[in-house]
Order: C-alpha cells, then structure tokens, then sequence
C-alpha cells in the first residue's frame, strides 16, 4: 500500500493534525457567529422545541424567499474553503455521509428540528415503494437541475398518487411526510438543497410501502430511542439470556410504543416460550390493545405450527 508522503508525515507528528482540526472548529464557530446565521440558528433552537415556522421569522425566510438560504450556504462555503486550502487534512467538524450518490452534512441540530445540507449526483433513479414517517420537511433548492414527483396518499383511486415536479435554484417545498413524499428521478446537474426537517413530539413508525398496491413492506420506529431498546432486547435474544425474559413480558404487557412492545414479545418467545406465549394470549384477549390484532393472527400461526402450544392457551375460545 502506498503512503502519500504528506499523510506519512501527520503520522509522525501529530501537532500538525490538531492544528488542522483547531481550524476547522474555529471555521464552524465563525459561520455560527456569522449575521446571516446566528439568529437562524437561535429560532432553530425555538422551532426544534415546537414552535411554527411562521413564529420563526429568520428561520422561515430560509425556505421562503430567493435569498436567505443562498446567504446562509455562502458564508458557511466562505469559511470552510479557505481553511481547507491551508489545510487540506482538516475534516469539518460537522456530521456527514455519502451513500447511493447522495451526500449529507448536518450543520446544526436542536430538539426534534434538523438543518441539512443535500446534494445528489447527477444520475437517474426509479422506485417501486415510498416510506413515510412521522415528521414535516422544509426544501430550498441552492443550485442544480433535476426532475422527480411528489408521492402522495391515494384518496378517490389507488393507494398513492403522485405529481411531477421539477427542482432547479429556487426551488422551494414543503412536506407532510406521514402522508408524502419528494423522490428525485433524474438529476442534470448536481443538486444541492438546504433542508430543514423536524420529527412529531412522540413519532408514530416509519413505514416503507410498495407504490402498486400499497401494501406495508417495512416498518420501524419513528423514535431512535425506541429503536435503540430494540437493538438491545434484540441482542439479549441473540445472547440466549434466558432471565431476560421476565423484562420482557413486562415491557410487552405495558402501554407504550407497540413497536417495542412486539419485539418484546417476539424475544421473549424465542427465549421462554411458555412465558412469551402466555403474555402473547393476554395481549390478543384485549380489545383496546393496538397489538390484539396482530397478536391473534400470531397466536393462531403458532397454534397450528406447534399444536403443544394449546395447553399454554390461556385464551378464551373464539369459535
């Protein structure tokens, strides 16, 4: 493997790598302090803990009018670049990805509100489903060309609808997003949006669904901290941890997200059967319980898969 001289040297002394990020840092910190952003990212901070976008003038004007979003990027490109000209090794201190010819960088955060920088590659894309989440998008084209559509809920014919939309500098959207969707399809020239998404105060599941026939192909949790329980009674079940399983029925049996209450179940029926079961019956015997019908649907799977199961059954008989 080839080592570039320059990267040879960082490793040798490291004086000039903290010198490189010191920079960046104090770039991030002159575009916070900037006119153009320090009351933005103040009414962010409003706006994540709930706020309209109409009670945050400076923010709102971002995603509104010609100008203030372009202003906003200009000084953050002004203060980056000419850091990374005299050090080309400093990463910026802010959150980034690049996935499938999309590249993210998140500048700043607050509550449930996010401010993004997008850019997709030029490049064609096709789709056959559309996830929905529980959250509101606010979309201010800065440069590029582009066309794509707006996915919407069906509502005479057909599960979802959709219309045409193309993307160019000024651009400027709003989205529901429990009900719609932006999917690009075909970028011309780099497209490079400024977006501003916030999640609901308690947030339903994320669910992915097939554009024929609107049927349910994916779902997850809408809250990361839900999301994260459930890595983590995942790999309790994977461990084979056995005295888990007590926590388990507990958190299945308790009002709270459904979706962390079906995993659950399902880790604690992989792990003591007669314990996931038993908490499975009394789940499906509850008519107000959001998970009653997919815990019988359940219950009847595993009754005809295992019939032993039957003397577990504390259910009452539906015939």
């Amino acid at each position: 493997m080839r080592i570039d001289p320059a990267i040879a040297a960082l490793r040798r002394d490291r004086l000039p790598q903290r010198r490189a990020q010191a920079a960046m840092v104090a770039a991030c910190d002159g575009w916070r302090a900037a006119p153009e952003a320090v009351r933005v990212l103040a009414e962010l901070e409003r706006f994540g803990a709930g706020a309209s976008l109409a009670a945050c003038p400076a923010l709102g004007a971002v995603f509104t009018d010609g100008g203030s979003a372009p202003r906003l990027v200009a000084v953050l490109v002004r203060c980056f670049c000419g850091v990374m000209t005299r050090e080309p090794f400093g990463h910026p201190p802010l959150r980034h990805g690049f996935e499938r010819g999309a590249s993210t960088l998140l500048l700043a955060r607050a509550g449930r509100a996010q401010l993004v920088l997008h850019a997709r590659e030029p490049g064609s894309w096709s789709f056959d489903g559309v996830g929905l989440s529980d959250a509101e998008r606010h979309e201010a084209v800065l440069s590029g060309a582009a066309e794509g559509r707006i996915v919407h809920r069906g509502v005479l014919s057909g599960p979802f609808g959709e219309r045409p939309i193309a993307l160019q500098e000024g651009t400027r959207l709003t989205l529901d997003l429990t009900r719609e969707a932006l999917q690009v399809l075909q970028v011309e020239r780099r497209l490079v949006s400024l977006r501003l998404h916030r999640h609901a105060a308690v947030p339903g599941p994320t669910c992915e669904y097939a554009l024929a026939d609107g049927a349910l192909r994916h779902q997850s949790a809408g809250d990361i901290r839900t999301s994260r329980h459930e890595a983590m009674l995942a790999l309790l079940g994977r461990m084979g941890r056995a005295e888990a399983a007590a926590t388990m029925t507990t958190i299945a049996r308790e009002p709270g997200d459904p979706s962390l209450r079906w995993q659950a179940l399902r880790e604690c029926l992989a792990l003591e059967a007669a314990a996931g079961f038993a908490a499975l019956c009394e789940i499906a015997g509850a008519a107000d319980d959001p998970l009653a019908e997919p815990a019988e649907s359940l219950r009847l799977q595993l009754l005809g898969a295992h019939p032993q199961l039957a003397a577990l059954d504390a259910a009452p008989c539906r015939a």
